[in-house]
């Protein structure tokens, strides 16, 4: 067999990287929800306050917190899950419960992105434009909940999978796997069969 014809295996993370990356990971991934918490206490705040500086404040720390930490410690939490996932057995696509993770963090990084920062910014200027001693109206929405409960609701789904690795190998993985047990991994394997 040519070099060119065999399937080198992929580069796997050594244990103490994989142990940084891990830690990296999970520390983000635990930062991101905590944020969200956080978040949400404020969300409560502004909308059934009955002080107007109060909601104000909780409006304008949430956005001080979201606005500053919620992109870069998402992105932290995408980049260290992939390098988790490419650097060791899981891969990306491999087992379902690592597929599924990785479209719920696309999503929720792409809805923190588009979706989440930029309602925090214009609520902060709105409330900015507002006068001391009255209520912010578009804070007092309770609709400022929904992408707090979809958010905890996906991070809280994607530490069970994280747990408990439910739904075993994707087709993809099956055929890897299938395809690795076939080829020798190098030369002096096949030399001793």
């Amino acid at each position: 067999m040519s070099t060119s014809t065999v399937r080198r295996p992929p580069t796997k993370l050594t244990p103490r990287w994989r142990k940084l990356v891990l830690v990296v990971h999970v520390v983000s991934s635990v930062g991101w929800l905590g944020i969200t918490v956080v978040n949400a206490v404020l969300t409560f705040i502004s909308v059934f306050t009955g002080d107007p500086r109060l909601q104000h404040a909780a409006i304008l720390v949430m956005d001080r917190i979201g606005g500053y930490l919620l992109l870069p410690v998402s992105l932290i939490a995408l980049v260290s899950g992939l390098v988790l996932g490419v650097g060791t057995k899981w891969g990306l696509i491999r087992y379902k419960w690592v597929a599924i993770k990785l479209v719920l963090t696309l999503i929720a990084v792409g809805l923190t992105l588009f979706s989440l920062l930029p309602g925090l910014r214009e609520l902060a200027a709105l409330t900015e434009s507002t006068m001391d001693g009255v209520f912010v109206e578009m804070g007092r929405r309770p609709d400022g909940f929904y992408p707090i409960i979809v958010s905890t609701t996906m991070y809280l789904t994607m530490t069970v999978l994280s747990v408990y690795k439910p739904g075993g190998k994707t087709p993809y993985g099956r055929r890897a796997t299938t395809r690795r047990d076939r080829v020798p991994q190098s030369a002096d394997q096949t030399r001793r069969l």
